[in-house]
């Protein structure tokens, strides 16, 4: 909020002392000029009084998509209005430093974004909120999405999608300048495609969209089942599409990891002095061989 004049909020003040929003103490009965007090109960002023001071908030409020329902009939009177989110503001009002109200900008933890489980509840709980990469950095509901002004974005973000991630994720947009790239800066492709900012975290790539969905939705000609499956992880597990291939970009064909066969040499070390397994032209893909390395029907070798 700008900085408001000593004079302006007096007047303020004394425009709610006559309405009755809040006293300051009257004489007692004995004639005696008792102190000022500030009443001892937070009381709701209402959102035009907030918006007599944070006039950048002002215009078209009421109308913006985020307040449709806080200024509607049905929602319940905690809900309505600037105090819906941010608390009472009588004790904010009074206060000489304009303290004493919700604010996420300076708040952390699961205080900063209480506001908004007040009504995403059903997006996520708060405490699985509180284990995502993004609260565990700092991020908050605020740090992407913009509730004041409307911007155009779809569910309220403050930039388009990428643009948005990408301010954050400088690392990432380099990688789709590489020669092999997902085409992400190209408009084909959305973080959210196989990203989920709110994941709960508990993946060891927590934003990641379970399952290998992410990348068959896409890639559906690699989708099993496969009479012969290939194991991607030498733990007996399956790290899946990442365990050969770089997601966001790659300086190797077709997003590998590694160039030629040193992708497969991760795993299958013991061929680099295997005398059948020469170096012949090309990789063990391409060469005539294991051509079906994402998996078979036929052959245990993934060979055609």
């Amino acid at each position: 909020m700008g900085a408001v004049s000593r004079h302006g909020r007096l007047l303020l003040v004394a425009v709610l002392v006559g309405a009755g929003v809040f006293t300051l103490g009257v004489p007692p009965a004995g004639g005696e000029q008792a102190a000022p007090q500030a009443s001892a109960k937070n009381e709701r002023i209402g959102a035009d009084v907030c918006l007599q001071c944070h006039t950048q908030n002002a215009k078209g409020w009421f109308t913006l998509r985020h307040n449709r329902y806080r200024t509607s009939a049905s929602a319940p009177e905690m809900l309505t209005g600037c105090e819906g989110c941010h608390g009472p503001g009588q004790k904010h009002l009074e206060d000489e430093k304009f303290r004493s109200i919700l604010n996420p900008k300076r708040e952390t933890g699961i205080v900063a974004t209480q506001m908004c489980f007040q009504c995403h509840s059903t997006t996520m709980k708060a405490s699985a909120w509180l284990q995502t990469a993004h609260a565990k950095n700092g991020v908050n509901c605020g740090g992407c999405h913009e509730m004041h002004t409307d911007t155009g974005q779809p569910s309220l973000l403050k930039a388009e999608p990428t643009k948005l991630c990408l301010s954050c994720h400088p690392d990432q947009q380099a990688q789709f300048k590489l020669n092999s790239h997902h085409p992400v800066l190209e408009g084909r492709v959305a973080c959210t495609d196989c990203h989920d900012p709110h994941a709960d975290g508990t993946m060891s790539a927590p934003t990641l969209k379970q399952g290998e969905d992410r990348c068959l939705k896409c890639h559906q000609e690699k989708r099993g089942p496969f009479a012969f499956e290939h194991q991607t992880s030498l733990a007996g597990g399956d790290d899946g599409c990442v365990a050969c291939h770089k997601p966001h970009g790659s300086a190797n064909p077709k997003l590998t990891a590694y160039f030629g066969r040193g992708v497969c040499l991760q795993c299958h070390s013991d061929i680099a002095a295997d005398p059948k397994h020469l170096p012949r032209a090309g990789n063990c893909w391409s060469a005539g061989c294991h051509n079906r390395m994402h998996g078979s029907s036929t052959n245990r070798l993934f060979i055609n």
